[in-house]
């Protein structure tokens, strides 16, 4: 590195790029996002898939089943980041995953514009979930080590709140015109003010919502080309050993991730949140004509926008959070509001229970401070195999999905809102106790020898 470059980076700076090149991936990865969370209707898999599929079943259980495949593919990325550990690989990774993700997309507005039949329909979307799951998994795990490798700590909180402050305003932006896209009338807000609408009917709705994402898919594959590596700068010293033998990279994040506790019980407190948070929320939205009433226009749309705004509201907040305290307090601030939305789910009547929506997107947030809570107790070394051991236990959320199902059909969806609180008070529980406020990384290993 050049005396040029080491005196543009603070001291106290942890990564070994240029400041100007730390500010450039904080940026490109705040774009994606925005991006990503345009897209929100369709990449966020749950709500839309499962009222598109209502169209076509009566069955909750295959409602929730773009969700639960998802979930379950989630596993992929271990494998990935156990074979190709190499930090050169990580933009043909993000490219690749994009690219699968726009295909995706592409395939369920083609089997819509075709008329195809109804278990074709229902095919394609639970493809869709499948192809969705194991790519984003890949796509953030690989997102997540850019971030480790690319940006310094002292940038961190910057970069989250941009991505996840910001960035929720894109899908604020999406969700107006999702409301748009799915009512052939106008939504009525209060008398003389209402939402316009394009006028589409089903199946022409779902078949824009769908080809919309598209383009939009494609340019951030295409942004995910411009990132800046360290192992790219000449002269870079660091992380001169890399493992490269895929029994060598299993042993090491596995090692790190069942011993280091940090880790292993973030990891836990992560897979309680996300069956409590996340997983119930395709039954939230469901719900919704139930409290409201058949006779009111579709909802999702105004359900996305509260979403995300009190996501970017609270995204805002809590990068300042993390800049100003610990990484753990962003995780306790997301599961509480999370519990939070549940009790608004089960003691509010009318429009107001729209608001649980909202309350539980900006609890949804959790999916970005427990990944970066287990970064930062993470060596450099095993950042994204940990992150992808991270998926693999967020993938048994699929049985979550499927069991809100099978719970709402033999009980009532009300009961299966007290399951997803009892286990949002069990993780409250386990973060006080188990996890420090600020974790140390392991140490580096001093020789991993490279497969030949």
């Amino acid at each position: 590195m050049s005396a040029d470059e080491s005196s543009s980076r603070p001291e106290t700076d942890d990564c070994p790029l240029p400041l100007a090149a730390q500010q450039r991936n904080s940026l490109i990865y705040g774009l994606f996002w925005c991006l990503f969370y345009f897209a929100a209707p369709i990449t966020y898999v749950g709500n839309t898939h499962a009222n598109l599929l209502k169209q076509f079943t009566d069955s909750d259980i295959t409602a929730n089943l773009p969700h639960a495949f998802y979930q379950w593919f989630t596993a992929c990325p271990i494998l990935v980041a156990w074979f190709l550990p190499q930090p050169k690989v990580l933009r043909p990774l993000i490219v690749g995953a994009l690219s699968a993700m726009t295909l995706a997309a592409a395939l369920v507005a083609g089997a819509l514009w075709l008329r195809s039949s109804a278990s074709l329909v229902v095919a394609a979307t639970i493809l869709f979930g499948t192809i969705f799951g194991a790519a984003n998994g890949i796509l953030v795990t690989a997102m997540w080590e850019v971030v480790r490798r690319g940006t310094s700590s002292r940038l961190r909180g910057r970069t989250m709140s941009l991505a996840f402050g910001i960035g929720p305003l894109f899908a604020c932006a999406g969700s107006v015109l999702q409301q748009m896209v799915m009512n052939p009338e106008p939504f009525r807000l209060t008398a003389g003010i209402s939402i316009p609408t394009f006028g589409l009917g089903f199946p022409l709705n779902y078949l824009a919502m769908f080809s919309a994402g598209v383009p939009v898919l494609a340019l951030a594959t295409l942004l995910g080309t411009q990132f800046v590596l360290p192992a790219e700068s000449a002269g870079w010293p660091a992380d001169r050993i890399e493992t490269h033998h895929p029994g060598q990279a299993a042993l090491r994040s596995l090692t790190e991730f069942f011993t280091h506790r940090p880790v292993l019980f973030a990891s836990l407190a992560y897979l309680l949140v996300y069956s409590g948070g996340n997983a119930i929320f395709d039954n939230v939205s469901l719900h919704a004509r139930d409290v409201l009433g058949d006779e009111i226009e579709d909802t999702q749309g105004i359900q996305s926008f509260l979403r995300f705004s009190f996501k970017s509201v609270t995204g805002l907040c809590l990068g300042w959070l993390l800049a100003r305290t610990s990484p753990r307090a962003p995780v306790l601030a997301t599961t509480a509001l999370l519990l939070i939305g549940i009790a608004w789910v089960l003691g509010s009547s009318g429009y107001w229970y729209l608001l649980s929506a909202g309350l539980l997107g900006a609890g949804e947030l959790f999916g970005a401070y427990f990944p970066n809570y287990v970064v930062s107790a993470s060596s450099k070394s095993t950042v994204r195999a940990n992150v992808a051991l991270l998926n693999l236990l967020g993938s048994f959320v699929g049985f979550a999905s499927v069991g809100y199902g099978l719970i709402s059909e033999a009980y009532s969806r009300t009961a299966t809102f007290f399951t997803a609180g009892g286990l949002l008070i069990l993780s409250v529980g386990l973060i006080l106790a188990t996890l420090p406020p600020r974790p140390t990384a392991p140490d580096e290993p001093s020789e991993v020898p490279a497969a030949h």
